[in-house]
């Protein structure tokens, strides 16, 4: 409990000194002229079509989108995946979309949203590509729950779970 009521303290001290530090720099100087547009470039890799947009400060700053050219896979954990689909179907998902189980989409607890991510049947060797836009799964001993399209495409619709391994696909 005391500690609790210290790392509040902390907190507040940090945010009441980063609050004053902001509002002492604007007085003395505007942002526009702390920062020059030719200092903020984003840091994007530049092999797409570039596009300008302003940052937090007012600057202008240089996006670019990125084209994958090949993609890596990053290996993250193995375990048991189950799908979902039917009763969850047009329902809103954590990250806010609506849920649709015709799609090559997951859930996982931890992975930020957007995060692709090959799941390899390790029973069939099948696999599928999949989005992660939802949290889950909430049943025990389950590191990935599946949409039924992606269910499909490793080949586990059958038995409802398989065994997987999950690999993170680095662009």
């Amino acid at each position: 409990m005391i500690r609790l009521k210290i790392r509040k303290r902390i907190a507040l001290a940090v945010s009441v000194t980063a609050f004053a530090a902001v509002g002492f720099t604007s007085a003395v100087t505007s942002a526009k002229e702390m920062v020059t547009p030719n200092m903020a470039v984003a840091d994007y890799p530049v092999n797409g079509p570039t596009s300008f947009g302003y940052n937090a400060l007012g600057a202008k700053v240089q996006k670019t989108s990125f084209a994958p050219t090949d993609a890596k896979l990053r290996a993250l954990q193995t375990g048991v995946a189950s799908y979902y689909g039917p009763g969850f179907h047009g329902r809103r998902t954590a990250n806010g979309e609506t849920f649709n189980m015709n799609a090559l989409t997951a859930a996982h607890r931890t992975l930020p949203f957007g995060t692709r991510l090959k799941v390899t049947n390790l029973n069939n060797g099948q696999s599928a590509i999949v989005r992660v836009n939802d949290r889950g799964p909430y049943v025990g001993g389950r590191v990935i729950d599946l949409s039924v399209a992606a269910a499909k495409q490793i080949g586990s619709t059958g038995s409802g779970t398989a065994r997987v391994k999950l690999e993170v696909v680095e662009q």
